[in-house]
């Protein structure tokens, strides 16, 4: 479950862009794509109760707070959600001493809640939003509304609400069935290979399509992309058939995305290397494409004595490099 938690921080830190516009179309929102994020706070809390994770995330973007909370699993999101807002809140007033103030002789305490919203990865909420009535000790009750978002829709749908930051995220909704994979059938893992394949191939044509509309960049697409392997990675990790399965079947349907990216290393590197000198530019072409064909080679499950051949360098180059790639995750 830690797993989650660091792959949706890596991915909210190094896509800020695409991290603006889900908050951006969340809450209706329009915040400067390149505004400036301060992350507050992030923490995972694990109800052993429940089975549930829950990954907080709090930030800032021009002096509107957020509180993302992404959750694994269904549980009791609402109290949770506001349990911690109001925690995060009043301990950020603590720190700027204004607990208590002093208005016309009474003491107040002035709590300004931030905006939030729960993104459920495997656990299909139906709903818009939660519904929070809070009663009050005078009677009077105040309505409080979470939106809510599921990374299980498709990947157009994502792409249409601009949430480009879920689509690796999709195929987490086979998370449950996953983790029981050793109990199944051999019929039923490969029904569950097929369906990991189909998503992993779903995300990456729309990926490129986004990319090809210059929706996204080569970076961000890139990051989302190593995202996608990483998160099928962990869900392999249940079954050695599946794992299998899926590894035959690789990338050999869709391989447009992937060139491409390799291409455009090439050429960006070339492209610096007219100003910095163009031996320089063709050795960062070269060595990125390098490292693109290793991490293909890495995700398809090759070791390391068969990378070094195929790439035609030694064990010990081979090793370097495979290290810059699992640094950079």
């Amino acid at each position: 479950m830690a797993f989650y938690d660091k792959e949706i921080k890596r991915v909210c830190e190094s896509c800020p862009r695409l991290l603006i516009l889900m908050i951006n179309s969340v809450f209706s929102k329009h915040h400067s794509e390149d505004a400036d994020i301060i992350f507050l706070d992030k923490e995972q809390n694990i109800d052993s109760g429940e089975n549930t994770t829950y990954m907080d995330m709090f930030l800032e973007i021009e002096s509107c707070r957020y509180h993302i909370e992404y959750q694994l699993l269904e549980g009791n999101m609402a109290i949770r959600m506001v349990e911690y807002g109001m925690k995060e809140t009043i301990r950020g007033l603590r720190q700027n001493g204004d607990i208590t103030r002093v208005s016309d002789g009474r003491y107040e305490i002035e709590i300004i809640m931030p905006l939030q919203a729960v993104v459920f990865l495997a656990g299909a909420n139906k709903e818009d939003k939660i519904t929070v009535n809070l009663h009050l000790p005078n009677g009077k009750m105040v309505t409080y509304e979470l939106p809510c978002i599921s990374a299980s829709e498709t990947v157009s749908e994502l792409s249409r609400k601009k949430m480009y930051l879920l689509i690796p995220f999709q195929q987490v909704q086979l998370y449950s069935r996953m983790l029981k994979a050793k109990h199944y059938t051999k019929r039923t893992k490969l029904k569950l290979a097929e369906a990991l394949y189909h998503f992993k191939l779903d995300a990456k044509k729309e990926l490129d399509n986004l990319h090809e509309n210059g929706i996204l960049n080569a970076n961000e697409v890139e990051l989302l992309v190593t995202s996608l392997h990483n998160i099928e990675d962990n869900l392999l990790n249940n079954d050695d058939l599946i794992r299998e399965k899926v590894t035959e079947m690789g990338d050999e349907d869709y391989v447009a995305l992937s060139d491409r990216l390799i291409q455009q290393g090439i050429e960006q590197g070339i492209e610096q290397g007219i100003k910095q000198g163009i031996k320089q530019g063709m050795e960062k072409g070269a060595k990125q494409n390098l490292l693109l064909q290793i991490a293909k080679k890495l995700q398809k499950g090759k070791s390391l004595a068969q990378i070094a051949d195929e790439c035609e360098i030694s064990q010990g180059e081979a090793q370097k490099y495979i290290s810059e790639i699992q640094d950079s995750k």
